[in-house]
């Protein structure tokens, strides 16, 4: 018997491909710590959210240390009893629909008819479920509730979900409220099911999701914009569908009339870590377009289309004629706002990797931008927990360059968080007003963490985005973007390497290894371990604001 999980139908259809495929094996490898240190850091947030549940809410029940079995037998029990909230459900399993799961926390809602208790599946997720909705918008208001209080949601105007990248959310979801109609556990009325997210808020809170209404933007062949909006339950049902025949399909492989696969890979970011990434790798091949093309990559529907045209290389794709490609190929992507901008812009792209170039200017004559006798480069390093724990400066005058960093090497919390950023901005803001020093930084990164800590409490970071000192902040990034076009982008190490020629000491320079440095910098065993990991986190701050030093050097140099 075919049986599929809850992250089936939110995962990559080859996943479920591989998985069923008697012929494909899985070949253990590294264990990627970084991925490792994200799913030990979810498990510690989930953690610490059922533990406040069971202090609020009297009457949870909690399933976790049972083993699935036990836990489905429990769950009928305390279903029977009417709890309130159930942690670590393990739902009846669903042959006919095809369906196992377990679920991280089931709320009480509405009973049933024949007067049973309802229940409204929740996830835990440690991420930011949660955006700013302005006043006007036509998305809908997020109903919030309370951990103490969880099926009382209230609705807040100026909040809304993150349906634009937290959709996957809601189709795990999905798949344990179709569990839950099956056992005939579900909740009475509409289908409601909730997130517990990081958001910056005082206590955690359950946003609760209607799954009925139309939210997600899908291909529509019939529509007359190529496009319309299915409410997460269809989308559900149709990527649920389509990975059990995939599925289906994969199981009888190797035999003598086995039919053709349903699916083959193609690059998406879920492909970073994936188990399966080396065996669809090879199968793609390196000049594959989504393989190639990972900044502004096109979507899935969109590679799909180009290699149904014939177009599967980034050497197809830079050959191709685009007058030749573009009426057949629009007409099939009309999902995608500015369909063909994006694709001239791969095609640019794959131009410039066919001719071997790596940055291109698209402007002529000098860069001219602010300069002063004191110029300090800014580049911020922050935590998992997305806390600034290190503000490193370089400062550049006439006596050479020195780096100065401010860090916290300890969990911060908000009042150690701003306590660190006062004393950061405290000293350049003496730079500011004692030289008239400029701040430059690459990204606007820093700033909208200032604006941040600012609405945290921090005067001092008001203080800096106040108009006269405001102006003192220099966004190379802004500036590079106007003159130059990059193959794979133009983020700092790229342009600070294939343009300044610069080069970063660490092998891997990268912000999300910096993180687990930092932990290591924090919580290693042997104060050696944790020394070395302080020296290499600052190694790499410093040459991030070297770098910075060296581009701004590189865009004066241009004629």
């Amino acid at each position: 018997m075919i049986l599929l999980d809850a992250y089936a139908a939110r995962s990559c259809a080859v996943k479920t491909h591989h998985g069923f495929d008697p012929q494909v094996h899985l070949v253990p490898g590294e264990i990627d710590e970084a991925l490792q240190e994200l799913f030990d850091l979810g498990e510690q947030f989930e953690a610490e959210v059922a533990s406040r549940l069971l202090q609020q809410l009297p009457g949870t029940v909690d399933l976790r240390e049972f083993d699935a079995a036990e836990a489905e037998e429990r769950l009928r029990a305390a279903v029977a009893e009417g709890a309130p909230a159930i942690l670590g459900a393990s739902l009846p399993m669903d042959p006919e629909g095809h369906r196992v799961g377990r679920v991280d926390l089931l709320v009480r809602g509405p009973d049933r008819p024949d007067g049973r208790p309802g229940y409204g599946p929740v996830e835990i997720k440690r991420h930011r479920v949660l955006e700013r909705r302005r006043a006007g918008m036509a998305a809908p208001a997020a109903w919030i509730a309370p951990l103490n209080e969880p099926a009382r949601a209230v609705e807040v105007a100026e909040r809304r979900f993150r349906f634009g990248s937290r959709e996957a959310d809601l189709v795990q979801l999905a798949h344990y409220w179709r569990m839950l109609e099956a056992a005939g556990l579900g909740a009475q009325g509409r289908p409601w099911v909730g997130v517990i997210g990081n958001d910056p808020l005082p206590d955690p809170v359950i946003t609760w999701v209607r799954l009925d209404r139309p939210v997600s933007r899908t291909f529509s062949r019939t529509a007359e914009v190529g496009w319309t909006k299915r409410s997460i339950l269809e989308r559900y049902d149709h990527e649920f569908a389509f990975r059990l025949d995939v599925a289906r399909v994969a199981a009888r492989q190797g035999e003598p009339d086995a039919p053709a696969p349903l699916v083959t890979p193609i690059r998406v970011d879920e492909c970073r870590r994936c188990p399966w990434w080396e065996l669809c790798r090879e199968e793609m091949g390196e000049d594959d377009l989504s393989v190639k093309l990972d900044k502004g990559p096109l979507d899935v529907r969109e590679i799909s289309v180009l290699r149904r045209m014939g177009v599967r290389t980034v050497a197809d794709l830079a050959n191709v004629s685009l007058d030749e490609l573009l009426p057949t190929y629009l007409a099939e992507v009309r999902h995608r706002d500015n369909a063909e901008a994006r694709i001239r812009t791969a095609h640019r792209r794959s131009v410039m990797m066919r001719d071997g170039v790596l940055l291109d200017r698209t402007t002529s004559g000098p860069i001219a931008f602010t300069s002063a006798e004191v110029e300090i480069d800014f580049d911020l390093e922050s935590s998992q927990e997305q806390r600034i724990y290190l503000w490193g400066f370089l400062v550049n005058d006439t006596h050479g360059s020195r780096y100065v960093s401010f860090a916290g090497w300890e969990d911060l919390d908000e009042a150690g968080e701003l306590a660190l950023a006062d004393r950061a901005l405290g000293w350049l803001r003496a730079m500011i007003d004692e030289h008239g020093a400029t701040v430059h930084h690459y990204s606007g990164y820093e700033i909208a963490q200032l604006e941040r800590l600012a609405t945290a409490g921090s005067t001092l970071a008001a203080d800096m985005l106040t108009p006269a000192n405001r102006a003192h902040f220099i966004d190379l990034y802004e500036i590079v973007k106007r003159h130059w076009f990059g193959v794979n982008g133009l983020g700092l190490k790229q342009v600070a390497v294939h343009g300044a020629g610069f080069a970063w000491r660490d092998d891997d320079p990268n912000g999300l290894s910096s993180q687990a440095w930092f932990h290591d910098a924090v919580h290693a065993a042997r104060l050696d371990e944790r020394d070395a990991a302080r020296h290499r986190v600052l190694d790499y701050n410093e040459d991030d604001v070297i770098a910075t030093r060296e581009v701004r050097r590189w865009l004066r140099e241009q004629g």
